[in-house]
C-alpha cells in the first residue's frame, strides 16, 4: 500500500473527525454507531441517519441521508425530503440523488469515485458531509424539522 493511501477505517475515522469539526455551532452532537466501514450519524432515531460508507471493492465513497426504518415512515420521510427538494438540492447541488433504494429503504446521496483512499479524498468529503449535515439532519430527528434544514439552505445560498 502506498505510503499516502488510508485503510478504509482509517479513511472513516479521519473524514468523521474533520466534518465533526468544521460544523456550525448550532448542530446538535449525533449519536454515532460504527460496523466496521459504515459511520451512521443520527439525531434520536437512528434507523433515520446520516451514513459515511468508504467502498474500495467499487471504488466509491457513499455519503447520505439514509431512511432504514418502517417502510411507511420511510417513506413519509422520503415525502418531506421531496416537498423541500428545490431548496435542498439547490444546496446540495447536482451530484445528490433522492432514491427508492430497496423496496423499503430510502435515501438522499451522493458517491465519490476514486483510485485510493486518501487523506485529500478525506477532506473533499469530509467537507462535503460537514456542508450537508445542517441540511439533512433535521430529516433524522424524531421529530423531523424542515424548518431547520430550510434555515440552513437559505444559509448555504446566500450571497
Amino acid at each position: 500500500m502506498p505510503r499516502d493511501e488510508l485503510k478504509a477505517r482509517e479513511f472513516l475515522f479521519l473524514t468523521e473527525e474533520l466534518a465533526l469539526r468544521a460544523l456550525p455551532p448550532g448542530v446538535p452532537p449525533p449519536h454515532r454507531r460504527v460496523m466496521w466501514t459504515i459511520l451512521q450519524l443520527s439525531w434520536g432515531a437512528p434507523q433515520f441517519h446520516v451514513e459515511l460508507r468508504p467502498q474500495p471493492a467499487r471504488a466509491i465513497v457513499e455519503l447520505g441521508l439514509h431512511f432504514e426504518g418502517p417502510p411507511e415512515a420511510n417513506d413519509a420521510r422520503a415525502a418531506l425530503v421531496a416537498a423541500h427538494a428545490a431548496p435542498l438540492m439547490a444546496a446540495l447541488g447536482p451530484a445528490w440523488e433522492l432514491e427508492h433504494w430497496t423496496p423499503a429503504w430510502r435515501r438522499l446521496h451522493r458517491t465519490f469515485a476514486f483510485d485510493r483512499l486518501t487523506r485529500p479524498l478525506a477532506e473533499a468529503v469530509a467537507a462535503e458531509m460537514a456542508r450537508a449535515i445542517p441540511l439533512l439532519y433535521p430529516f433524522c430527528l424524531p421529530e423531523p424539522a424542515p424548518a431547520l434544514s430550510l434555515s440552513a439552505a437559505a444559509a448555504t445560498l446566500a450571497p
